[in-house]
């Protein structure tokens, strides 16, 4: 049993960690599972720590320095769901009132902080000693300590609640004209389901904390190996293995099935809307959109220009956009960046004889010639300097 406690620990920081590392960027609402998923790690290490590793050490900075942090299970969840359904990661000044709970914890256990360390360490061997000490501990200025163990699940229950009212009120809004139906019931299957393992995992924490509780002189083993532990640890288990099993939903817009066909036109903008034209994907206005902003504007003409600064010009999620272009205008949006500056520096090579390379390079949004010459050999298959003697001899 303390073999799989530990596994499941180790499994979900390295899911969180990749959540948070991969995902952050195009789609900032996957920090708040990370940061649920980190939660529970640190949750798992404290049961480790209490039942299975014996270490006074990890027992005082798992079980009473870190107490606060298992209150943002709720809020992190939360934002989540909330931010997944209206398909906006910010968080407003009145989210405030869902870290209360957290400043209250720390708060209550804040006398622990400032006790001298020996002391935290004797507190610790006591508790490894007979973990029934926990049903007298009281450490909290404004409450008993012991409440922790219950509080902590309620906590998630009620929150469940509030993600449950949540989306009986919003679901309608699940990326309304964005997703066709098969995208948003994948996002929905994903949701409830995410909802339903959380609430069992919250209601069998909770049962298993009130027989603890009302257990007179309950031995350690007992507690790690029984049936209910086990329950537990599956649930609170299925929670990272449910985003291996839908792998899609990270992006915010599911990964369809359909192969993407590579894109490996010159540029031509009318093929490009041809083809953009051609596809019934509900996000095809915003392709146009977005292929008229980068034409019409001529933003890739700042060296700056990437992705980010096209979400705020055009106030589009970032997911949104990789979406566009991976299955609508199929094409990496740094290839067309390119094709379209290339083309911009072969106009100003015809039509400006005293230009000099390096001003071409500068005014095509390249930071310097050697630059614009890469992206030349890339896009043409000659260097500028080639292309250039090309143009004087016809």
């Amino acid at each position: 049993m303390d073999g799989m406690l530990i596994f499941m620990v180790l499994f979900k920081l390295v899911v969180s960690l990749v959540l948070a590392v991969f995902n952050f960027r195009v789609n900032r609402n996957t920090i708040y599972l990370s940061g649920v998923l980190i939660i529970i790690a640190l949750f798992g290490l404290l049961h480790y720590s209490l039942f299975a590793n014996n270490s006074p050490t990890m027992l005082v900075f798992m079980g009473v320095y870190n107490i606060p942090t298992y209150y943002l299970i709720g809020p992190f969840l939360y934002f989540y769901f909330r931010g997944t359904i209206l398909d906006n990661s910010k968080i407003q000044k009145s989210d405030l009132v869902h870290f209360i709970p957290f400043l209250i914890a720390f708060i209550n256990i804040f006398p622990s902080y400032l006790k001298p360390w020996d002391e935290s360490l004797e507190l610790a061997n006591r508790i490894l000693a007979d973990p029934n000490y926990l049903k007298s501990l009281n450490l909290g200025w404004l409450y008993p300590s012991n409440f922790n163990m219950i509080g902590r699940p309620i906590f998630m229950i009620l929150y469940v609640i509030l993600i449950i009212r949540l989306y009986r009120e919003h679901s309608g809004e699940l990326y309304r004209n964005a997703l066709p139906d098969s995208h948003r019931q994948l996002m929905r299957k994903w949701l409830v389901l995410l909802l339903i393992v959380v609430s069992f995992a919250a209601l069998s924490y909770l049962l298993g904390a009130l027989v603890f509780i009302n257990t007179p002189n309950i031995p350690k083993e007992t507690v790690l190996h029984s049936p209910l532990t086990l329950i537990v640890m599956l649930f609170f288990l299925m929670i990272p293995l449910l985003i291996v099993i839908f792998p899609q939903v990270l992006y915010g817009i599911p990964i369809v099935k359909k192969k993407r066909k590579s894109f490996d036109h010159y540029l031509n903008a009318g093929e490009i809307y041809k083809y953009v034209n051609k596809s019934d994907d509900p996000l095809k206005e915003d392709a146009i959109r977005i292929l008229d902003s980068i034409h019409n504007e001529k933003w890739y003409l700042d060296p700056e220009f990437n992705v980010d600064i096209l979400s705020v010009k055009l106030e589009l999620p970032k997911h949104h956009i990789y979406y566009c272009f991976n299955y609508i205008i199929k094409s990496k949006f740094t290839a067309l960046r390119s094709q379209l500056r290339i083309e911009y520096a072969k106009n100003l090579l015809k039509n400006e004889e005293d230009i000099s390379l390096e001003t071409v390079a500068v005014q095509s949004g390249y930071s310097s010639l050697q630059s614009l010459n890469r992206a030349f050999v890339e896009e043409e298959g000659i260097s500028v300097y080639e292309y250039l003697l090309k143009l004087k001899r016809n």
